[in-house]
């Protein structure tokens, strides 16, 4: 290993859409991506949606001579898509399942049995000492109605993961660990998602650090239609839905200059500290794989490269709260107008799963008395139909089919409205609890002056298509404890 790289580490988060039979040209992608990161001096790789396991051998194989240390995290029925690849010794691994994820019968998307999660290693770095990275990849977007206007099926869901992810780099931080927070998010930078891993987990965005400063000017310069889609993958940091991507365009109807220029779901968070800053973010495999005109996933990866220093000090940065601050439950930057938001939509979440239960209750009663209908008609229609034969068999293969059908709606409907439904609504119930406690916490702090590290805000007028890829505050307000609620989005 040679001094440069003990001096910085270089992370790359992807997700590399990996999916079987779903996922097109899978095979060819997964090896095109094992051979591009085999080629690069990443000391850490975040991976999300390497389902099969034969690509993650492919990968482990190729890459094996720089990211000899790897760790698959193994959940779930299918197993949770998620690896990480290291140039340093790992010490440990763990693995923190989503409490809410998915649900039992949107079988095509997959969240509820692939036992989603957020994935961990603890690595020995020989400058700085521990590291804790983490890799994630939480619930899908879904909405009931086209648009980021409509409802989303899933924020609560997103909301109560990001609130153990962050809950979890915190306990991290708290034992004087460093922590890097990888993943595919699904979540825009102006969700409550966001702000829970900002203010509560104290995670810094590493890729708005670094393009703060010129946003200015790139939200202008995009305002008078001078930045081309390709163009806004660096300047905003898409990672997703862009209509450059060979897999997503044809979802999308943009042309060069539109408006609609994709999402900013993937991001790589970290714990800023003297002996950790990020000097350069970006997003990389934004190209076709070469020799074809695909990209390499449907997602586009982030690259963060760190400045690691030994020596601490203190004396000079705006840096994360220290560790016996984090260790303290009451200490949050988190605004009670997000506390609030998030309890709200919890609440509405409560009471939807509460209908939808009953709901599978109801149809399970229903299958019952059908089912039971049924079986009083096979054998009451023999004695009816004792001498016609042809109607006796036709009766018994009829009845039996639908008995055998609603039986088994019965046992599902039993299955999701009671065993799901029930964990359901008593997991949403304690996260509403959890956050009405840090809510009543902030309030009766609220009187309390607390030590703002950094105090700047920035505010800007800006299009939606914009504010899916900008923080709702700029990294300046990552650790301020004022009111400001940042950027004033605008459509």
């Amino acid at each position: 290993m040679n001094t440069n790289q003990e001096k910085t580490l270089s992370v790359l988060s992807l997700n590399c859409w990996g999916l079987n039979i779903v996922s097109k040209k899978r095979k060819f992608r997964l090896h095109a991506i094992a051979d591009r990161i085999s080629v690069e001096d990443y000391d850490i790789v975040a991976l999300q949606e390497v389902w099969m396991w034969e690509d993650f051998d492919y990968l482990k194989a190729k890459v094996a001579t720089k990211l000899p240390f790897t760790k698959y995290f193994h959940s779930g029925t299918l197993g949770s898509g998620l690896a990480i690849l290291s140039r340093f010794p790992v010490l440990s691994s763990s693995y923190l399942k989503f409490t809410l994820a998915g649900r039992p019968l949107k079988i095509f998307q997959g969240d509820y049995y692939v036992g989603k999660g957020c994935g961990s290693v603890c690595i020995d770095h020989p400058e700085i000492g521990l590291v804790d990275i983490y890799t994630t990849h939480a619930s899908i977007i879904l909405y009931l109605q086209a648009g980021y206007g409509g409802k989303d099926e899933y924020e609560a869901q997103r909301i109560t993961e990001c609130w153990q992810i962050a809950n979890s780099v915190r306990a991290s931080a708290a034992q004087g660990r460093h922590v890097i927070l990888a993943g595919d998010f699904n979540s825009i930078p102006s969700s409550n998602c966001y702000e829970i891993l900002k203010n509560h987990g104290f995670m810094t965005d590493s890729w708005l650090e670094n393009h703060q400063d010129t946003m200015a000017d790139t939200i202008s310069r995009f305002e008078r239609n001078q930045l081309s889609a390709t163009d806004c993958i660096q300047k905003f940091g898409i990672t997703c839905d862009s209509p450059i991507d060979s897999w997503t365009k044809h979802f999308l109807k943009q042309e060069a200059y539109a408006k609609d220029i994709g999402d900013r779901l993937d991001y790589i968070f970290y714990r800023r500290t003297p002996e950790i800053i990020c000097q350069e973010s970006k997003v990389v495999m934004d190209d076709y794989i070469p020799g074809t005109q695909w990209s390499y996933s449907d997602h586009f990866g982030v690259h963060s490269l760190f400045t690691i220093a030994g020596q601490s000090n203190r004396a000079i940065g705006n840096f994360a709260p220290v560790p016996s601050q984090l260790a303290r439950p009451d200490f949050s930057n988190l605004l009670p107008s997000t506390l609030d938001t998030a309890i709200d939509i919890l609440e509405l979440e409560h009471a939807l799963a509460i209908t939808t239960a009953n709901g599978h209750l109801a149809l399970f009663i229903l299958s019952i008395i059908i089912a039971f209908g049924l079986y009083i008609v096979q054998i009451t229609l023999p004695v009816i139909y004792q001498d016609n034969i042809n109607v006796l068999l036709l009766s018994t293969i009829i009845c039996g089919f639908l008995m055998i059908l609603f039986s088994a709606v019965a046992i599902v409907s039993l299955v999701v409205g009671f065993v799901f439904g029930r964990m359901e609504q008593r997991s949403l119930s304690q996260y509403i609890i959890d956050f009405r406690v840090s809510l009543e916490t902030l309030q009766q702090q609220s009187n309390i002056p607390k030590k703002s590290f950094i105090s700047t805000t920035t505010t800007a007028t800006i299009t939606n298509s914009v504010k899916n890829c900008l923080a709702t505050t700029s990294l300046s307000s990552s650790y301020s404890s004022s009111n400001s609620e940042g950027l004033i989005v605008k459509k």
